[in-house]
């Protein structure tokens, strides 16, 4: 059986019902389809990241000078691990360049004499590997415990059994310490390797992200904390196999927020049968686990939302619960645009399932023929709809800012003109974020009418900012899909269709009305991030979008050059912190482009 049937055949046997069955088929379909391209690309990526034996020397040297050289302890619990997979794992660590560490090594009753025996020829002849073999089995959680129990370093480091670290792994989480002593977590980048030889799937992180460790588990390896941490949170939770790292990272983060990202694949995660690296389904008890530890976390965190799980096993959707019945009002600053004005209408009043909004048309100086009956169509006939004058020179900030002035909602959804309703629970996926104490802007996901992406977020570059992902084919592979088909954190979204509560876009002034057409949304986003807000993006809020049609927009030829460039002056001198550093968009992604491309 090829490659491709079998993993169509296991998606389709795993799935709970047929509609599931269906969306893994297609997934796995689609992800196939640009799968040797990816891999070529990423080899070639990954062959020029691989230090030289005379970078390595350099790096033995810098490590001795390092200030500060705490003891790592690098935890390994073992099970019946291929003795051949299990010495290559070791080797990885003896190869590093940051040499003050332990290894302490937990065999949890392992049957296979083989793996015990590689574990005590490398315990007898390295001084800094350490063994204990537990008498009968306990499974992961339990024996991570025992291994922990064996840790004397001030930090500690997590290694599956027949993983692989990158010679640096150490070096590099050490410099990270250095510079943030006080760090209580750390983690890096990782690959999986298949075949024992081919680098392949590499997961570009973003820097800490709370909403997006709420879908998944995107931490996961190289991971390292501090040993008071550890002691803090009491080791890992019993009864969470298969889940025991995320409910691990779940309890730290919710006690601090101490949490470094070192954007650099460390990590090798190896492709093997019984791993989930390798398939979704080789351990079902996983997602039973994964369920219940991010249900705790959520209870204890005083969370009152739900979970819900995705058609791809392994991510999952944090679900709010609206508090009370709050007025929505829906503000679609209009031009002219009749045909899309009305398709607009039609997805909001035919498709809305929330019951309480209220659309506000902000009109700016319409001619086109009909439009003003419409106009009195709409208002005659739906109680919520209201169209109000903008009567100034086009502005698409004053517009907004204006159109919000005459709402009455509590919460004020912003909404082009040229976009077409999807999810009929767009405003609840958009409420529930909004009207957390901690989120400022929240954003959709935005698609073409070939169902390829728009916006699944805005990306900051020194050269401007881009749409993420923008053009993709969301299901081309799994950290596509990662990204785009999950709740995360970003540094901003676009105005084509954002939701904040008016209380806060009041607190940040609203949109700045001297960014007259462009970078207005993407500066209200950072006022808010300057102002301690989270943003977000939801993809359970999907629209259509008919891109260059909406108001405010114009021809390139048309476009005031010099306007556009004083905008981007003015962004750059505001926010050139924000632009120069994108914490939420890894730094290997390339940036020349939008996209998941890496440099």
């Amino acid at each position: 059986m090829s490659k491709v049937r079998r993993i169509v055949k296991e998606a389709v046997l795993a799935a709970a019902n047929p509609k599931r069955a269906a969306g893994q088929v297609r997934f796995y379909r689609e992800r196939n389809l640009h799968d040797r391209n990816r891999r070529k690309q990423y080899l070639a990526w990954y062959a020029r990241q691989v230090l030289t034996a005379e970078q390595l020397a350099e790096q033995r040297e810098a490590a001795k000078k390092l200030k500060k050289q705490p003891l790592i302890s690098i935890l390994v619990p073992t099970y019946n691990t291929r003795p051949d997979h299990l010495r290559e794992c070791l080797d990885s660590v003896l190869a590093q360049t940051y040499t003050n560490w332990e290894l302490c090594i937990a065999d949890d009753a392992s049957p296979n004499e083989a793996t015990k025996t590689v574990i005590r020829e490398y315990a007898k002849k390295h001084k800094n590997i350490h063994a204990t073999f537990c008498k009968v089995n306990q499974h992961i959680a339990l024996t991570s415990n025992v291994a922990l129990g064996m840790a004397k370093g001030e930090f500690i480091s997590l290694l599956d059994h027949d993983d692989l670290l990158e010679p640096n792994a150490l070096y590099e989480t050490v410099l990270k310490i250095n510079e943030h002593p006080d760090a209580d977590l750390i983690y890096t980048d990782e690959d999986k390797i298949e075949d024992d030889k081919w680098h392949v799937e590499p997961f570009f992180k973003p820097a800490w992200s709370p909403d997006f460790l709420l879908s998944c588990n995107y931490i996961t390896h190289f991971a390292t904390i501090s040993h008071s941490m550890m002691k803090k949170i009491h080791g890992f939770g019993i009864g969470t196999e298969g889940a025991q790292d995320w409910d691990l990272f779940l309890r730290i983060t919710a006690v601090t927020t101490k949490i470094h990202h070192i954007p650099k694949i460390l990590y090798t995660w190896r492709k093997s049968i019984t791993s989930t690296a390798q398939t979704a389904n080789s351990k079902p008890y996983a997602y039973i686990n994964q369920k219940k530890v991010l249900r705790k976390n959520m209870e204890t965190r005083g969370m009152a939302a739900s979970v819900e799980g995705q058609v791809v096993h392994g991510f999952w959707r944090a679900r709010y619960n609206i508090q009370g019945k709050p007025l929505v009002s829906i503000v679609i600053p209009n031009k002219d645009n009749l045909k899309l004005l009305k398709q607009c209408m039609d997805s909001i009043l035919e498709q809305t399932t929330y019951p309480y909004f209220e659309v506000i048309i902000a009109e700016n100086g319409s001619t086109e023929a009909g439009i003003e009956d419409y106009y009195a169509h709409l208002e005659k006939f739906n109680d919520n709809v209201h169209v109000v004058r903008w009567t100034k020179p086009f502005n698409y900030s004053g517009v907004c800012n204006f159109g919000a002035q005459k709402a009455k909602g509590e919460y004020l959804l912003f909404l082009n003109n040229d976009t077409e309703v999807v999810s009929p629970d767009w405003i609840q996926a958009l409420l529930e974020h909004a009207q957390r104490p901690e989120v400022g802007m929240v954003g959709c996901k935005l698609v073409f009418p070939s169902r390829h992406i728009q916006h699944a977020g805005v990306v900051l570059s020194e050269k401007g900012p881009f749409h993420a992902f923008y053009g993709q084919n969301p299901n081309t592979d799994i950290f596509t899909y990662i990204y785009i088909n999950n709740i995360r954190n970003c540094s901003a979204v676009t105005a084509a269709c954002t939701m904040v509560d008016r209380k806060k876009f009041d607190k940040v002034g609203g949109f700045d009305t001297t960014l007259r057409v462009t970078y207005n949304d993407v500066d209200l986003c950072l006022k808010m991030l300057d102002a301690g807000y989270l943003n977000v993006y939801t993809p359970y809020a999907e629209l259509v979008h008919y891109e260059s049609m909406s108001v405010g927009k114009v021809n390139t030829s048309d476009r005031d050059m010099s306007e556009l460039e004083a905008a981007s002056a003015v962004m750059q001198k505001r926010w050139s912190k924000y632009l120069n550093d994108d914490q939420y968009y890894n730094p290997n992604f390339a940036k020349t482009s939008p996209g998941y491309y890496v440099q």
